[in-house]
């Protein structure tokens, strides 16, 4: 039986990574996938099912991996390990807070609880809110969806503006006096210690992450498909005239990173909703600008993290998030006029 988890998970993990790397290799899918014509030909009961469906039969492979991928890094990485890099007062530990969060495959608000224990556990406040802002703007399941429904040339601009707008942001705080309050503050609390499992042998492991990869089904799916079943009734009945008016050019951009504010999407569900847009005329700028704006700084994730640190750094990186969101699709629009 041990055996046998090993093997299962193994195989789960290289045949998604075999599912995602085929149709570029071979041009077409490995799967059939199901397309429609226009939503609105069905009727409104049934158009969450056919986006569903057709989401489904283009992306498990990429979700397979996705999810195995998470398993296999919680359980072959110990986490107290990870976490203590982000200790340092140098940049190294913003490029390191930054090159990791990407493995916390959660949206912002489960990233409240993780951003506390990396506090609680020594961090420097300003590599703790770098982290914070990576994981739910660009950890990898993101980033594969991203690549997968929109386009990879977005997922890649996602990373790389994510990645270092989540440097300089945590930099910039980091050098406030009310940051360095809230470092005093939690100078003096220990963070429990986290579980390691670098005593366990390979099959334990190889165990863990199954487990792992079950228990980020359980919490994201359920989420994912409620908010795609969401976005189809948005791509059906939103008239396009208003999306080319509004989310194209420069104000369009502006716009695309600051919508995203006073909404809450669970991680993943923003791909989707901003696919939708695209495709009824959202400029790739502003879908840029709010791919990045909308997971930094919902209003909901502020209100979770205020719990944790004052208000005032927590304004401050909400605001700077979104001109980080706005400067990538700037970039991103006069990128692509060139190319």
């Amino acid at each position: 039986m041990k055996t046998f988890k090993t093997a299962l998970s193994w195989f789960l993990l290289l045949f998604g990574l075999f599912l995602v790397i085929y149709p570029r290799i071979a041009h077409q899918p490995f799967f059939p996938v199901f397309h429609y014509e226009k939503l609105t030909f069905y009727n409104p009961v049934l158009i969450p099912f056919v986006y569903v469906g057709s989401y489904l039969s283009r992306a498990w492979g990429a979700l397979l991996f996705a999810f195995m991928l998470g398993g296999f890094i919680a359980g072959f990485v110990p986490s107290q390990k990870m976490r203590s890099l982000f200790s340092g007062k140098n940049f190294k530990s913003y490029f390191y807070a930054a090159l990791l969060a990407p493995v916390f495959t959660v949206c912002s608000c489960a990233m409240i609880p993780i951003f506390g224990g990396i506090l609680m556990s020594g961090a420097g406040i300003g590599p703790a809110i770098s982290f914070l802002l990576m994981a739910p703007a660009s950890n990898f399941l993101a980033i594969i969806f991203t690549g997968e429904i929109i386009s990879w040339k977005i997922a890649i601009a996602r990373y790389v503006f994510s990645f270092l707008g989540a440097m300089v942001i945590g930099y910039l705080i980091d050098k406030t006096t009310w940051a360095r309050k809230e470092e005093e503050r939690y100078s003096g609390i220990t963070a429990a210690r986290a579980v390691e499992t670098g005593e366990e042998d390979f099959h334990k492991k190889s165990e863990i992450a199954m487990e792992e990869a079950w228990g980020l089904v359980v919490r994201v799916v359920p989420y994912l498909f409620v908010g795609v079943a969401a976005v189809s009734y948005i791509e059906a009945y939103l008239p396009q005239e208003v999306v080319v008016k509004y989310l194209t050019g420069v104000i369009g951009v502006i716009l695309g990173a600051a919508i995203g504010v006073p909404f809450y999407t669970p991680t993943l569900v923003e791909v989707f909703l901003v696919n939708a847009l695209v495709k009824l005329g959202m400029s790739p700028g502003s879908a840029l600008a709010f791919l990045i704006g909308a997971p930094m700084a919902s209003i909901p994730s502020m209100l979770g993290v205020s719990r944790i640190i004052n208000w005032r750094c927590v304004l401050y990186y909400a605001v700077l998030a979104v001109i980080v969101g706005i400067i990538a699709g700037l970039i991103y629009m006069e990128t692509i006029k060139i190319y």
